[in-house]
């Protein structure tokens, strides 16, 4: 749950000042984007709460995907083949956008994430850190660079995890995970990684359970330290906002014969027609994120269990 600390007061009476000095200029014509709250994601122009700490591109601190240029491909819009087309408003948005698309970064934190995409030209509208920090970088409009074909019709998030390893190639996350003194393991980036810059320091210290998780995707055998509590927290709340803004993305995963997760690509005959929550080894045979020890029913329960209380 967020912290009462990370809404200042300031905030809000920036807001009602800003409202009153409109109202007695006689401006007809509202700032685009309003002050903000503090736990807002921004789709269209217009700004959707989640009940948790959302950082976007605009404030101190953030992570601006404007500043990147993207590699080849030039910017776009959601639903648009050229930017020089009319940009879509959010009820066309809303017809459009169906996925929701999960990745772990293989960074290990967000701010190297966010670096690496800068290099490489590519882009996601979300980043959520170990200390359960949600960076916003993008406007939902804008079709950011992070799942293939997929990238016209979703929304992305790179979730800081250093990723799943083969058992004979874990060695990394040796480097990542340690045993702390009472016996519990404990998250903690090596040198190597630098500044973390968690916008709560301490927070994110270790892994919702405490030993590494095995699994298989896409016939391969894994290995993988779960995400944190605060990551999950975030998520959920997150999935039930998009799930707010984007009706058409179901609070479901793929499944196979047996509704159990799907853990291989899905087949050609139901990709097209997929909505819901989806992996990026979903979509690419060459892709394990969110990896064998993302829980998946966790997210969608906690989401479903965030919409009934509105």
């Amino acid at each position: 749950m967020a912290s009462a600390s990370w809404f200042p007061n300031n905030r809000v009476l920036l807001a009602v000042i800003l409202g009153a000095f409109v109202a007695l200029s006689g401006c007809r014509t509202p700032p685009v984007y309003a002050a903000p709250a503090g736990d807002e994601i921004i789709v269209a122009g217009k700004r959707f709460s989640t009940g948790t700490r959302v950082v976007t591109w605009r404030e101190p601190g953030g992570y601006n995907g404007y500043a990147v240029k993207p590699a080849a491909h030039g910017r776009r819009t959601l639903g648009r083949t050229k930017a020089t087309e009319r940009t879509p408003t959010l009820p066309e948005l809303q017809k459009h956008v169906d996925r929701f698309v999960l990745h772990y970064d293989a960074a290990g934190l967000s701010r190297a994430c966010f670096e690496i995409l800068k290099k490489r030209g590519l882009s996601v509208h979300f980043l959520l850190d170990v200390d359960g920090t949600i960076y916003q970088t993008l406007d939902l409009q804008e079709r950011a660079w992070h799942a293939g074909a997929s990238n016209d019709r979703s929304i992305g998030i790179e979730i800081a995890n250093i990723g799943a390893y083969a058992p004979v190639d874990a060695k990394t996350l040796g480097a990542w995970y340690r045993l702390g003194p009472a016996g519990q393991t404990r998250l903690v980036p090596p040198a190597s990684a630098g500044d973390p810059r968690l916008l709560r320091p301490g927070a994110g210290s270790r892994p919702q359970r405490p030993d590494p998780v095995k699994g298989r995707i896409h016939e391969r055998d894994l290995v993988q330290y779960d995400f944190t509590p605060e990551q999950y927290a975030a998520l959920i709340k997150l999935t039930a906002a998009l799930h707010r803004a984007f009706p058409r993305i179901r609070l479901d995963y793929p499944r196979d014969r047996s509704g159990r997760l799907l853990t291989t690509r899905l087949p050609e005959s139901q990709l097209d027609d997929y909505r819901g929550l989806v992996g990026h080894f979903h979509l690419q045979t060459d892709k394990l994120d969110p990896g064998p020890a993302f829980q998946w029913d966790a997210v969608l329960n906690g989401a479903k269990r965030e919409l009934e209380k509105k």
